[in-house]
């Protein structure tokens, strides 16, 4: 041991050992005033923060597409098997252009065609009808030919039986003057009384001649007139005759018609467009009313119609921005579109609308979006939006500061104080 660790105790020369090397500083105590002016910085940092720093209140509504100028309906007017298409989905179409050819034909017991029978009736009938009209032109044409051959021959008797009548009318002046004659003779006695009346009625005998031939005359122009009559009728009872035939022809015309329609019809555009919603498909059978496709008219453009519960509708103005998600492109991968509120609609929808694919499960206001584009840019195309496709919407009511959101229960509560 030496001198040195005799003299020291350990503990003490174990300090020694494990001294710290420096200068000894005391720490002074941070300034009160500096403290308060960090803490007032930071506080109005922070104030001004939640005053610039905002979020947009929003809304989720259902829609639909719907076209501006409405969509037209192509569906079947009977019970129908769908035999060809010549139309695809999307096809354009101009109005007039075959969209469909349906089949609705039956079959009778024996395998023969029920429009193939009921045609082959119709075309007996129509000749039966021909032959009839044939018929009937002969006939009014010998009716016309005897009533003029009578009328000829009837003016010849009346031509006779006037010239009947003037040799009468001679003699009855010759015997008129020879019974005058006699009458002065007689007064004188130079003639029997006898002869006088022989003369007497021989001249009583050609007047009645004449009378009798007069009469005979009086039925000639009778007979005449009628006819005539009848010849001039002729024609219009012909015509009427004819009108009735060819009536029954075009009722077997138009069965004719509708026995082809009934077996197959075709299908036109009504109006020029784009086809969409197709949902049948060849050989299918088809009920009645049944719809095949629609069109969206060419004209026309889609916009987005929004169902907005009664409780969202308050703070929604035309002009405010939408933000649109379609059901058919999912908005993770394809994004949303933009769109503008251009129209409310005024009254409450109560009921389901039979044009809206969205059941209604509360009373909501229709509210129209007008859209930016109509298509979506998906894998580097440009798809074209369909109507009647689903969506849903995100409508930004308002832009609110986040300073307003946390005083909104203190200015909810000085509310009800004034109240």
């Amino acid at each position: 041991m030496t001198t040195e660790q005799s003299l020291f105790r350990p503990k003490a020369l174990q300090a020694q050992q494990q001294r710290l090397e420096g200068q000894v500083s005391i720490v002074q105590p941070v300034s009160s005033s500096v403290l308060c002016f960090c803490l007032v910085f930071i506080l109005f940092s922070l104030l001004l923060l939640l005053h610039q720093a905002s979020f947009s209140r929003k809304e989720t509504v259902s829609g639909y597409l719907k076209p501006s100028s409405g969509v037209v309906r192509i569906h079947s007017q009977r019970p129908a098997v769908l035999k060809q298409l010549y139309i695809q989905d999307g096809t354009l179409v101009q109005a007039g252009q075959k969209l469909a050819l349906l089949s609705s034909d039956e079959y009778l017991a024996a395998g023969e065609s029920l429009t193939d029978h009921l045609q082959s009736s119709l075309a007996l009938q129509l000749a039966l009808n021909t032959q009839k009209q044939h018929e009937l032109l002969q006939s009014f044409a010998q009716q016309s030919e005897q009533l003029s051959a009578q009328i000829t021959n009837i003016k010849l008797q009346l031509a006779e039986n006037q010239r009947q009548q003037q040799l009468l009318s001679q003699r009855i002046d010759i015997q008129n003057q020879r019974l005058l004659s006699q009458q002065e003779l007689a007064l004188k006695g130079h003639v029997p009384k006898l002869q006088l009346e022989q003369q007497q009625d021989q001249h009583l005998m050609l007047q009645q001649q004449l009378a009798e031939v007069q009469t005979l005359a009086q039925s000639i122009r009778q007979q005449q007139i009628q006819w005539e009559n009848q010849l001039q009728a002729l024609p219009l009872e012909q015509q009427r005759q004819l009108q009735q035939l060819q009536a029954e022809r075009l009722s077997f015309e138009q069965q004719k018609t509708e026995l082809l329609a009934r077996k197959e019809v075709v299908l036109t555009a009504p109006v020029a467009g784009r086809v969409t919603n197709l949902v049948v498909s060849t050989g299918q059978h088809l009920q009645s009313s049944q719809v095949l496709m629609q069109l969206l008219p060419e004209s026309g453009f889609l916009y987005a119609q929004l169902l907005v519960p009664t409780r969202a509708f308050g703070f929604i103005q035309p002009g405010q921005t939408t933000w649109l998600r379609f059901d058919a492109f999912p908005y993770q991968r394809f994004g949303l579109y933009q769109g503008e509120i251009s129209q409310l609609s005024k009254a409450v929808l109560m009921a389901q609308d039979p044009d809206s694919p969205v059941q209604i499960q509360e009373p909501v206001y229709q509210v129209q979006v007008q859209l930016n584009q109509q298509f979506i840019e998906a894998y580097g195309e440009q798809m074209p939006l369909q109507a009647g496709m689903l969506l849903s919407a995100d409508i930004v009511l308002e832009q609110r500061s986040v300073l307003s959101w946390l005083l909104e229960p203190l200015v909810s509560l000085r509310g009800r104080f004034q109240i």
